[in-house]
């Protein structure tokens, strides 16, 4: 049982109630052997039953609201209630006389709510107010329903509260009824959707399989198709190829037919024993086959003959439409048949252009001699060369313009190159009688280096050459040919005639009286102007200023032999090969030096002695070494 302390700690009490709470304990004093000794059960239970909580009698009972009587129920509310009670009735037992606090009259305990025992218990009114206590039971009745009363008003806002919370655990219950029916009707749309996917499949693999069967039927149905039409080409064909008049060949359908033709027999060859008349389709085509090669070649040569002498301009119009023509037949020239036609066209053709072109040629090449020869205020040297350089021009453009010519008409390659050579030699062999000639009776050093320069500016250079596959890829190897070939004799010719040279006017050079008059007055002026050392020579020579006009021509004199050799080395300067011209070049120095040393130096040391001015052998010896050093300088400086 709870003591006091207890009570204090768990129910404390404000000062200001402390004097109410100690008459309320006074009162319950007088009570307490009422309480313990009561005889009568009905009390006992009575109080006992208030005590517990439970409202036995009815009218007390009925006169109770709602929320009071919920609150009763309530476990938590009841224990603290019940525990209150049984205090109060543990300290009115325990309380003395001596502890009770006086009280001064009736009128204080009216105060406070309580009534003495001889005073008459009011009834309870109809609103549950109790009027005066005659029993503890009524007191306690009487507290209990105000600590309801108490404890409602306190705990209204968690009963709000509770309420609410009720209220949304049932919106709660609610939404998770939906989403419960949602989840089931998710569920049965996604076992709808799997339902669709799978027959989906089985739709497209049953498309995919009819699509497989669809495309072999259709192979099947080309592949009948092709072989059908095959056979049905050869009735457009003959009807073509059967077509009367000459146009046949430029017909737009003509070379398609021609195609459809072969691709028709080899066809046929392949399937010759699964067809039924497959040889007689076969010779039917190759019959066709014939005839289209027949009208080709008829084609080619009714063009070339209505063409004959005609120009350039009117071949290369009719290439235009006969040039498909033979270039397919070119194409076909792999069979015996094929390659026949195709050598009897490039005949004709060929023979049309030489027709034309050996007269063209020999008339042009006569009119370029004569425009120069009748040239008399021009040189020799420039007359000629000039005529060379004409003849080789005007024959390079011929071999280009046959070059591209055919061209426009078949396709090159090693089968038509051969042909094409051939033809073109035999134009150049028109510049060649006419150049050889010229070459062979020529005799002037000056003259045939020119000619030389001339050939090796138009002969073709090592760099250039041939393609890689040895084919001539402009045209002009028969124009290099001849060209060389003249080249060669041309350079052959002037070697010989700079040999001949060398021994004529430099080994075996004569001194002459005005070049012993000229060697008479370089030595006199040498002697004049006391020039004794070659470095001073060259010296005077390199400022002819300080000299007089005369005085300076005449130590300019140059020996004849170191003249004619110094313009030797210039003239075939370039025109022979390396090792040739080297050759000449040192036989022509050496000639020089030998001429010039036992010939001038000799006549220049004797001419001084003989020289009517006094001039002692000293100074003799010393004018023909200075007359032989400034000379071999000369040579050298020729040749360096």
């Amino acid at each position: 049982m709870a003591n006091m302390d207890d009570w204090d700690k768990r129910f404390p009490v404000s000062d200001g109630l402390r004097p109410g709470i100690a008459v309320l304990q006074d009162m319950c004093a007088s009570f307490a052997s009422q309480l313990v000794l009561q005889p009568q059960a009905a009390t006992l239970d009575h109080s006992e039953a208030v005590v517990n909580g439970f409202a036995d009698k009815p009218t007390i009972a009925g006169k109770l609201n709602p929320q009071l009587q919920f609150l009763r129920a309530s476990p938590q509310l009841s224990a603290r209630r019940n525990a209150s009670l049984r205090n109060l009735t543990v300290l009115a037992r325990a309380a003395s006389p001596s502890l009770r606090p006086a009280v001064n009259s009736t009128a204080e305990l009216g105060a406070l709510g309580i009534v003495t025992g001889s005073e008459t218990e009011p009834p309870l009114t109809a609103g549950g107010v109790m009027g005066a206590m005659e029993t503890p039971a009524q007191f306690l009745e009487w507290y209990g329903r105000v600590e309801e009363a108490e404890a409602a008003g306190q705990d209204a806002e968690a009963l709000a509260f509770a309420s609410q919370l009720r209220e949304r655990v049932s919106q709660c219950s609610q939404m998770l009824g939906c989403l419960d029916d949602i989840s089931s009707l998710l569920s049965a749309m996604e076992a709808d959707y799997q339902r669709v996917c799978q027959q989906t499949a089985g739709v497209e693999a049953a498309c995919a399989s009819l699509s497989a069967q669809r495309d072999r039927l259709d192979r099947v149905a080309s592949e009948i198709g092709e072989q059908l039409t095959v056979y049905n080409w050869l009735g457009p064909i003959t009807r073509l190829l059967h077509a009367p008049g000459d146009g046949v060949c430029e017909d737009p359908e003509f070379l398609p037919s021609l195609d459809r033709t072969e691709e028709a027999i080899r066809f046929i060859e392949g399937r010759v024993e699964e067809t039924k008349d497959s040889e007689l389709y076969l010779m039917r085509f190759a019959q066709c086959r014939m005839r289209a090669l027949s009208l080709m070649k008829m084609h080619a040569l009714r063009a070339f003959d209505a063409k004959g002498s005609a120009v350039y301009v009117h071949y290369r119009a009719a290439a235009v439409a006969l040039g498909p023509v033979l270039r397919a037949l070119q194409q076909r020239g792999t069979q015996a048949t094929e390659r026949q036609v195709l050598m009897d066209v490039q005949s004709a053709y060929f023979a049309t252009r030489r027709a034309w072109l050996r007269p063209h040629v020999q008339a042009r090449l006569r009119d370029i001699a004569a425009e120069h020869e009748a040239d008399s205020a021009a040189a020799v040297l420039d007359r000629r060369v000039a005529a060379l350089r004409d003849w080789c021009a005007f024959m390079m453009a011929v071999c280009a313009d046959e070059s591209r010519l055919y061209a426009d008409f078949f396709d090159g390659g090693s089968e038509g190159e051969p042909a094409l050579r051939s033809f073109l030699d035999s134009a150049m062999t028109l510049f060649h009688e006419q150049v050889r000639p010229l070459v062979i009776h020529e005799s002037d050093v000056a003259v045939l280096a020119g000619l030389s320069l001339t050939l090796l500016t138009y002969n073709r250079m090592e760099e250039e050459g041939e393609d890689e596959d040895g084919e001539d890829a402009d045209g002009l190897d028969a124009f290099y040919a001849v060209v060389g070939h003249v080249l060669q004799d041309t350079q052959h010719r002037l070697a010989y005639k700079a040999q001949s040279y060398i021994r004529a006017h430099i080994g075996g050079y004569r001194i002459t009286p005005s070049d012993s008059e000229a060697m008479a007055r370089w030595v006199r002026l040498c002697l004049r102007l006391r020039i004794a050392d070659p470095a001073q020579l060259s010296a005077l020579l390199d400022q002819p200023e300080h000299l007089s006009p005369d005085d300076a021509e005449c130590l300019q004199w140059i020996y004849p032999p170191v003249e004619n050799c110094r313009w030797l080395i210039a003239q075939i300067d370039g025109c022979l090969d390396y090792e040739v011209q080297s050759g000449v070049v040192d036989e022509a120095r050496t000639a020089g030096k030998q001429n010039l040393l036992s010939t001038g130096a000799r006549f220049v040391r004797d001419s001084s002695i003989k020289s009517d001015s006094p001039t002692t052998e000293a100074d003799a010896e010393l004018m023909a070494h200075l007359f032989a050093t400034h000379n071999l300088a000369t040579i050298e400086h020729s040749t360096s």
